[in-house]
């Protein structure tokens, strides 16, 4: 693996689609201290796109909705995610998932969707993600960690 790059992405006007940005943010010291690159996407594609490369192990945060708990963790391999992107409800995961299926359909990593409680117009959290917010960044934090020993080891 030459490089780990982590992509939060999400619009900063809706709500908890923000969540993707923020937690990306609130990691990136942490990440960064474990040589992992974190690049805040918001919904600028084209910036993402510019900045992965081939051979990058890629993990992207993202608000989801699947009618599950607000916060809820769900991990799916970007092989996954490309096959089934139109299963994701997420409002960013179309244009960067599809992008990625074009440009680079063999990239290792993860998708890492966080299930939204509102996804409104709004410039704060919900209520049931800003309870939970510190929680939800440390499990995303572990989570990346293991995945980076996972693939230093494959």
């Amino acid at each position: 693996m030459n490089r780990m790059l982590v992509i939060g992405i999400g619009s900063l006007i809706m709500t908890d689609d923000r969540i993707g940005v923020r937690i990306a943010e609130k990691i990136r010291d942490n990440l960064n201290k474990h040589n992992i690159k974190v690049l805040i996407g918001e919904t600028d594609v084209q910036y993402c796109i510019s900045e992965i490369r081939a051979d990058d192990f890629l993990v992207i945060i993202d608000a989801v909705i699947h009618e599950k708990e607000p916060g809820n963790i769900e991990i799916l391999s970007l092989f996954d995610a490309m096959k089934s992107h139109v299963k994701l409800h997420s409002q960013h995961d179309f244009s960067l998932i599809d992008a990625l299926s074009l440009n680079y359909p063999n990239i290792r990593g993860y998708f890492i969707g966080i299930e939204a409680d509102k996804i409104e117009f709004g410039f704060e959290l919900s209520d049931a993600l800003r309870k939970r917010f510190d929680s939800i960044c440390n499990n995303v934090f572990d989570a990346i960690i293991k995945m980076k020993e996972e693939a230093e080891h494959a």
